[in-house]
């Protein structure tokens, strides 16, 4: 019996896309630099992280009635200009003050700040009255904010990348508390409002199956409890000579797998809080055409395994970047466009490939119906049966009409779409 309710829940995860359409808030980002703003592309949401908005920041010392909430301010203000209405914030980085080891190495972060706080024991019992009160002092100060000044903080994640010893080496039973005590404080000021899972890291690179064993090992200590949104981060970064989205897929694939196990998380939504190539000077590409063809494929994938949002690291870093200080916004940022305007509305299902060449399906509720199709080979090209498909779009926004006797069509790297209308 617990076999079949595996296979069911496994089911259930693999089956969610072909009921999931894309909407506006499929797409978020990470902003870095407020000078940055305003961001020329669609997007529903931001996510705060690396933008200077850490509790070791905002409360230095214990005394929470000094905390400076001024670049919170600054960033809801920001995204509420560039008409975000909605962000996530993801709690890490432990004041020293609070810390269990204020002296403790956390790699290129600051001292202590990857430790747990100093009132919570291994098991999860102790007081957590450091943290809680850092919450609640953070939640009272979101909910009062002026609505038509200011973006609100509706989404929470409990702590950013804790799979990783730089950002945590407490216990998952540590995590669990803090999750339960967020989440009380939260809802009881905002019923309407998300709590997230820890937001761990997969990477093609380094470590695949890092998410999925995380929230394996964290759901199992009772966090699906607390959690509305299982979230973690997703980068197809340089696992060989160039950077492959297609691994994204497997990734994806084995969270399922690992939440399969977990029947009380059953139907809640899947998010990926960051994601990319990673650092774009290590991806070897020759020509923008590469990364174009990745942001639009990267987000079809999501589409494709049920991801409900996307927040894309990120704009402005040196981490998939869509725009620089100077040039302004990049091609990879018109790419990012145009994956909006494939997607938004439409369904996309059945993503798969065979001898390099993937083909998705596109759909929508009135009788659209297309296909996006590429080769996954770097540099090369191969030839693909359109069918009774009419045309193809490419990615420089050109429309192709095709010879309705061959139906023939020469994909590379860089995705087409496939339309019945010419």
């Amino acid at each position: 019996m617990k076999n079949l309710i595996v296979l069911a829940l496994t089911l259930s995860f693999a089956a969610a896309p072909v009921f999931s359409q894309v909407t506006d808030t499929f797409f978020g980002m990470h902003i870095n630099k407020l000078k940055s703003f305003p961001v020329t592309v669609p997007i529903a949401s931001i996510r705060l992280w690396d933008t200077q908005n850490n509790w070791n920041l905002a409360c230095p010392s214990s005394d929470l009635s000094s905390c400076d909430w001024d670049r919170v301010d600054r960033w809801l203000e920001a995204a509420k200009r560039n008409r975000v209405s909605e962000v996530v914030y993801t709690f890490g980085k432990v004041p020293q003050w609070a810390s269990s080891d204020p002296n403790g190495r956390c790699w290129k972060l600051p001292e202590g700040s990857c430790y747990p706080p100093k009132d919570l024991k291994p098991d999860g019992s102790g007081s957590d009255s450091a943290f809680k009160a850092f919450v609640q002092a953070l939640v009272n100060h979101n909910q009062h904010l002026d609505p038509g000044k200011y973006a609100k903080i509706k989404f929470w994640g409990i702590w950013n990348e804790p799979n990783a010893r730089h950002f945590w080496q407490g216990t998952n039973e540590q995590l669990v508390r803090m999750a339960r005590d967020a989440r009380n404080i939260v809802k009881a000021a905002d019923p309407e409002a998300l709590m997230l899972t820890p937001e761990p890291a997969c990477t093609s690179k380094h470590d695949p199956h890092g998410a999925g064993d995380f929230l394996d090992g964290y759901l199992g200590k009772g966090g699906g409890e607390y959690a509305d949104v299982i979230a973690f981060h997703v980068y197809s970064n340089n696992a060989g000579d160039h950077p492959k989205v297609e691994d994204a897929v497997a990734m994806v694939d084995h969270v399922k797998s690992k939440l399969a196990r977990h029947p009380e998380v059953g139907g809640k939504p899947l998010w990926v809080t960051e994601g990319s190539w990673g650092k774009t000077e290590e991806t070897n590409w020759d020509s923008d055409d590469h990364p174009m063809g990745f942001v639009i494929k990267y987000h079809v994938l999501m589409a494709s395994e049920g991801i409900q949002r996307v927040y894309w690291y990120s704009w402005d870093t040196p981490t998939g970047t869509l725009y620089e200080p100077g040039r302004g916004p990049l091609p990879t940022a018109a790419a990012y466009a145009l994956a909006h305007k494939w997607l938004v509305g439409r369904t996309v299902t059945n993503c798969a490939s065979k001898s390099h060449l993937w083909s998705c399906n596109v759909e929508s509720p009135d009788g659209y119906h297309a296909k996006i199709v590429w080769n996954d080979e770097h540099g090369k090209t191969a030839t693909y049966d359109a069918g009774s498909f009419a045309g193809f779009k490419d990615i420089a926004g050109n429309k192709t009409a095709l010879d309705p006797k061959e139906h023939l069509v020469t994909v590379g790297n860089k995705p087409v779409l496939l339309e019945t209308s010419k």
